[in-house]
């Protein structure tokens, strides 16, 4: 989910079929990407008021969609082939969610699923694909199958969520280090919230905070990363006593996006899209209805 770049007030947000656009009352397609042959849309960013750069992990490719032409071509990957390779013929296997660099505009940021990588893209007429962060297959506590990502405000850090834990990414000294994992004794600086992590898919930063969405606990949590010391608290889980120490109801189904707009956190889940008012111990209501 993000905000509309083109029609303000707007939340844009996808079902991977097909790109929304809502004011909270009524839904508008932007794009049936299924249905026009497109593939799929999972993670998208908008890259100006008309651009979009969608990752269509099924094709193993990134597109770029233009909304005020209604047309949609190919941006990095081969999207009829799956692999690992850099360069501007680069090739992906299932890209889960894009960024764009929030000190350098031409610098994009990909999370690579199934190689285990995170990608540098660097926008041109043609553009060049470079590894960040890749972890060996031959090495079973460190294969990081990433899905979410973020940036700090700075541009320094990259917060980068795997299947099940967080992990940072220094951009400046190359250099990565655990946060949050469910196999802490092979970590460098973990801090858990539950043994029994889920699926951890969004990740967005309010201030101090790194708010998380667990899919398949239906559950959200907080990792306060101020200075340079790591806590987890639950925000909330929509199934009761799913979470040791879990005190919260608020019943979520599925989070899989979160967005930050206006003070607001609002919740991607199955069917609906939700908002976390104020300090994040209130209550979720429905905005919208599936």
């Amino acid at each position: 989910m993000e905000r509309d770049k083109l029609i303000p007030g707007n939340i844009l947000f996808s079902d991977h079929s097909s790109l929304y656009t809502t004011d909270g009352n009524n839904i508008t397609v932007v794009h049936d990407f299924n249905a026009n042959g497109h593939g799929t849309i999972f993670g998208f960013v908008q890259t100006s008021k008309n651009e979009l750069i969608t990752v269509d992990p099924y094709n193993n490719c990134l597109r770029v969609f233009n909304r005020l032409q209604d047309i949609v071509y190919k941006f990095a990957g081969d999207c009829k082939k799956y692999g690992f390779r850099d360069g501007t013929d680069a090739l992906f296997s299932r890209p889960q969610s894009v960024i764009q660099d929030n000190q350098t505009p031409c610098l994009l940021y990909v999370t690579d699923y199934y190689n285990a990588a995170v990608r540098m893209i660097t926008k041109s007429q043609i553009p060049f694909v470079n590894t960040l962060t890749k972890t060996s297959p031959n090495s079973l506590y460190r294969r990081h199958m990433y899905t979410g990502i973020t940036q700090d405000y700075s541009g320094q850090y990259l917060y980068i969520l795997y299947r099940d834990g967080l992990e940072r990414y220094d951009l400046s000294k190359n250099i990565s280090i655990d946060i949050l994992s469910s196999n802490t004794r092979y970590t460098n600086s973990a801090a858990i919230y539950d043994n029994d992590i889920g699926y951890l898919s969004s990740i967005i930063l309010q201030d101090e905070l790194i708010i998380i969405s667990d899919t398949n606990r239906h559950a959200l949590f907080v990792v306060n990363v101020s200075m340079g010391k790591y806590s987890t608290s639950l925000v909330c889980t929509g199934v009761a006593g799913h979470l040791s120490g879990n005190s919260s109801f608020c019943q979520l189904y599925m989070p899989f996006g979160l967005l930050k707009m206006d003070g607001d956190i609002y919740v991607g889940e199955k069917g609906v899209i939700s908002i976390l008012t104020g300090n994040l111990i209130k209550s979720i209501y429905s905005l919208i209805g599936s």
